[in-house]
């Protein structure tokens, strides 16, 4: 027995499910229009981020090379101090072990003079080294710091290649790993900024 198919139904139904289908499709479209603005708008936002990391980590290499090359100064200046104070040291002893045919008091003052300049090195010698001192320990921190903006730099990095990634191969799950590592970047960043 044949079924008797009523045409104006059967196209109806067929216009129904025609439009449902480009419906979808047109749905479908419009999701990866948006998820794709939303991929592209990540992965400027992390590149942003990246670049001002990059920033800060180069520039707190440079200031801990700025300190490290003070403090190395410092360091040649308290040298220079020091074989200033052993030559006077050198000249007082050589003369209180054997004192010249001179003017006892030419003597004692030339002695006097001596000392002076050796407690006068002395004193300039540990003013010296404090400030040595304090060069290192800045260095030591801009050298954190540079670590600490380059590990959020190297995270951002790593995300916004996620988040490329997940634009070319179409696959959302790439642009989550993206965020997520990206997040992290992102609080390594604020972390750092809170130590400067």
């Amino acid at each position: 027995m044949a079924v008797a198919v009523n045409r104006p139904a059967y196209e109806f139904l067929k216009e129904v499910l025609d439009l449902e289908e480009e419906k979808k499709e047109n749905d479908e479209k419009e999701f990866s229009k948006r998820v794709t603005q939303l991929i592209a708008l990540t992965a400027l936002i992390l590149a942003i981020c990246a670049t001002f990391s990059s920033l800060k980590a180069g520039a707190f290499a440079s200031k801990g090379i700025l300190a490290q090359n003070q403090a190395s100064d410092n360091w040649a200046y308290y040298q220079a101090k020091s074989l200033k104070q052993s030559t006077y040291q050198v000249q007082l002893d050589e003369l209180e072990i054997a004192p010249r045919n001179a003017d006892p008091q030419k003597l004692e003052e030339t002695k006097q003079k001596y000392r002076d300049r050796i407690d006068r090195y002395e004193k300039e010698q540990q003013e010296i080294s404090a400030e040595a001192k304090e060069k290192e320990a800045q260095r030591d921190h801009f050298l954190e710091l540079n670590r600490s903006f380059a590990g959020a730099l190297t995270y951002l990095q790593i995300s916004i290649l996620l988040v490329s990634l997940a634009a070319l191969v179409k696959q959302i799950y790439f642009w989550y790993m993206g965020m997520a590592l990206g997040a992290f970047g992102i609080a390594n960043f604020v972390m750092a900024m809170v130590m400067v």
